[in-house]
């Protein structure tokens, strides 16, 4: 059973080193480095060094890009784009339009903290089931509780507790991550694990986004350009 980080940031090489050693040395056996769509050919030019260091060669460590889209012809576009060269796709949440069309997209692994800026949790039913029906993940990262103090952080818990109670419902994968953008964001599975009961999970649904269900999206994200639609799906070439 492997323990991955999904949402490591990585700036630039060192401070990407850093942060994967720190993951290892606490227990992670994987991770994905996640950078901004702006930002990724960094992450192209980083990762081959990062992957040949022999302190990490025991390290599953994936390419991941943050899609920021201002609407979903946007999100649609940058999805394109990017789906043949990362590993795991991420659309920002926050705008509900931008939120529903990330849910209704085969090709889109991980909407990232729907909730962002609003009051609600950013899904309801309707989104919830197109996640499912999709296999969109809904990530929920911890920064966003460990980095908040009072009101917000009782409204980004009770977020929490809804989103949970629709993945409950539904079935759509769920992600527990830290978003780590410093060694000290960074915490053991352990840690994630026990600050994910405050919310309402049980440790084998916590267990399990931190283990099957990052792996299970490596897994399928290399076959979700060939989906077409729903039953339909390109043959690779010979």
């Amino acid at each position: 059973m492997k323990f991955f980080d999904f949402h490591i940031q990585g700036r630039d090489h060192d401070s990407s080193l850093r942060l994967l050693l720190e993951a290892s040395r606490l227990g992670y056996q994987g991770g994905v480095l996640v950078y901004p769509s702006d930002r990724y050919p960094d992450l192209k030019s980083d990762l081959e060094s990062l992957r040949e260091n022999p302190e990490l060669q025991d390290f599953e460590i994936a390419r991941g890009v943050m899609i920021n889209a201002s609407d979903p012809r946007d999100m649609r576009r940058s999805v394109n784009k990017f789906r043949k060269k990362a590993d795991v796709i991420y659309v920002s949440g926050g705008n509900l339009k931008v939120n529903r069309a990330a849910c209704e997209s085969r090709r889109v692994d991980v909407l990232s903290a729907p909730y962002t800026s609003r009051r609600d949790p950013g899904i309801n039913h309707v989104l919830a089931r197109e996640a499912a029906r999709n296999n969109v993940a809904v990530e929920l990262p911890l920064a966003d509780v460990i980095g908040s103090w009072l009101k917000v952080r009782a409204r980004v818990l009770e977020q929490f507790r809804e989103i949970l109670k629709l993945h409950r419902k539904f079935g759509f994968p769920l992600l527990l991550t830290s978003r780590a953008s410093s060694i000290y964001d960074l915490r053991t599975p352990g840690d994630i694990m026990n600050l994910a009961e405050c919310f309402g999970m049980e440790s084998s649904e916590a267990e399990e986004s931190l283990t099957s269900t990052p792996a299970s999206i490596l897994e399928d994200s290399g076959k979700r350009h060939l989906l077409i639609a729903e039953g339909v799906r390109l043959l690779p070439e010979n």
